[in-house]
């Protein structure tokens, strides 16, 4: 849980810097061009996503596509998000058991 915790907050850093570099750029030059995740996964790995080729269901490559024409970003806080949100700690069953028991109406 740990691990998720550390990498989510390391890509929500990611998406914050890679929006202002946008913000930076966009100031600069007068309009806004965004840096689409599809082009910063083929900076990153060197070619271009290929979709079609695995034999996934054709849902699979649309919601790709489009999830590749976002600003990157935007895709990369949502992931970093999610894994803190779903990292995050959590009591321990005993303490909600407890705590039910303590504000419950009815005796037990």
């Amino acid at each position: 849980m740990t691990l998720g915790r550390v990498l989510g907050w390391l890509l929500l850093g990611i998406a914050g810097l890679i929006a202002a570099a946008e913000g930076i750029v966009a100031v600069g030059t007068g309009a806004y061009d965004a840096i689409a995740t599809g082009e910063l996964w083929t900076l990153v790995t060197g070619h271009a996503p290929a979709f079609g080729l695995g034999g996934h269901a054709a849902w699979h490559d649309a919601v790709g596509q489009i999830l590749l024409g976002w600003p990157a970003w935007t895709v990369i806080g949502l992931l970093g998000g999610s894994l803190v949100l779903a990292c995050r700690p959590r009591r321990r069953r005993a303490e909600y058991r407890e705590a039910s028991m303590r504000f419950s109406s009815s005796p037990r």
